[in-house]
């Protein structure tokens, strides 16, 4: 994959965005890697301030000529594509020679991760995890309605912060980077917990399959967490109908009114065909696809997950968190008052319901 996908799909985080928002920094690794960040630095800053020093054209033995010039700068940033762990190593081993007090991070090891666990990104990430007292991640398809329940869970205050923390990003960086994933989710598992220790994450189907193709173990995802809910859709139709018109708009969530008018309008713009109505195929195959290997790797791994459905938490938001906090064993603190709640509106359309429609009537012609 070329190096510009690489970041922009990395960028979904803001992860160079927010760096864009320190000066006098120090970058040391491969020449087509320093050229990208200066020139993304150059467009997000007034002022680049940053140094770049090219190991293409100036080897490490060189950045000695920079001297106690280097104390001017906050930090050295180490910057590799291709071996990020080795030129941290050596960079390091070079500062300690030259006797500087400056601090050296991996942009992908240390400052991207501080990023996801919302820490100070210019500091080292955490190599010995203390785990939290309970944890776990909500599996699921794409649509499944995950993002109300996690906001849910959220605003209980007491189940952690779930969300989904391994997918575009982290997927990119490990297939093509040699990125360390489990070091993300145990820094994530140690730093964005709830003030009870609670830790929550999720992950969607065809991310998390991602994963099996890198590095490290792929089993240590399941080992790390302590327990797991299954979180399905029993109207598949209606859900593969919300991936394509979601795909289509390019609007996955409506939380006011201006996002709404903004879908409804390019809703209008929309055509049932049968394209769209094989698209519709499609996708529902593939959530069916997905949801049996999500069932099948947990049985793989012998876990025996809380299976939740998106229609019950529709129906009676209270009793499915409790449920959950239940099968979780997080006490509701003394004179807790639970008070749930989530911004994300429903996105129901004539449209949809007409797709729905005729896609049962046609599935039933062809049956």
């Amino acid at each position: 994959m070329k190096l510009a996908q690489i970041f922009q799909d990395i960028e979904e985080t803001q992860f160079l965005k927010n760096l864009s928002s320190h000066d006098r920094l120090c970058f040391i690794g491969e020449a087509e890697t320093l050229e990208y960040l200066k020139t993304f630095f150059n467009n997000h800053k007034p002022l680049d301030n940053n140094y770049y020093h090219n190991l293409s054209s100036c080897n490490l033995d060189n950045i000695s000529t920079i001297g106690q010039d280097l104390n001017k700068y906050k930090a050295i940033i180490v910057v590799s594509l291709k071996n990020e762990a080795q030129l941290f190593q050596e960079v390091k081993q070079k500062i300690t020679d030259l006797n500087l007090n400056l601090p050296v991070v991996r942009l992908f090891a240390d400052v991207f991760i501080n990023l996801l666990c919302q820490r100070k990104l210019l500091q080292s990430s955490c190599d010995r995890i203390q785990k939290p007292e309970i944890s776990y991640a909500i599996l699921t398809t794409p649509r499944s309605g995950s993002t109300y329940l996690c906001e849910l869970l959220e605003s209980t205050t007491i189940a952690g912060h779930p969300t989904e923390h391994l997918r575009l990003a982290a997927q990119e960086l490990a297939l093509y980077c040699n990125f360390d994933y489990i070091r993300l989710l145990h820094n994530l598992m140690q730093y964005r917990t709830t003030s009870n220790k609670v830790f929550g994450t999720k992950l969607i189907s065809h991310f998390l399959f991602e994963f099996r193709q890198t590095k490290p173990d792929f089993k240590q995802i399941f080992n790390s967490i302590d327990k797991f809910i299954l979180l399905v859709r029993r109207d598949k139709v209606a859900q593969a109908v919300s991936l394509v018109l979601a795909q289509k708009t390019e609007i996955w969530h409506i939380r006011h009114n201006i996002k709404n008018i903004s879908y409804q309008s390019r809703l209008e713009n929309i055509n049932i065909d049968n394209a769209l109505l094989k698209n519709v195929e499609q996708k529902y195959e593939f959530i069916n696809h997905q949801e049996a290997r999500l069932k099948k790797i947990l049985a793989a791994h012998q876990i025996e997950p809380l299976q939740l459905e998106y229609e019950d938490i529709v129906e009676d938001a209270k009793s499915q968190i409790n449920r959950i906090l239940d099968f979780l064993e997080i006490a509701q603190p003394q004179h807790y008052i639970m008070n749930i709640n989530s911004e994300i509106k429903k996105m129901p359309s004539n449209l949809s319901q007409e797709i729905i429609r005729q896609f049962k009537q046609r599935k039933s012609t062809v049956c």
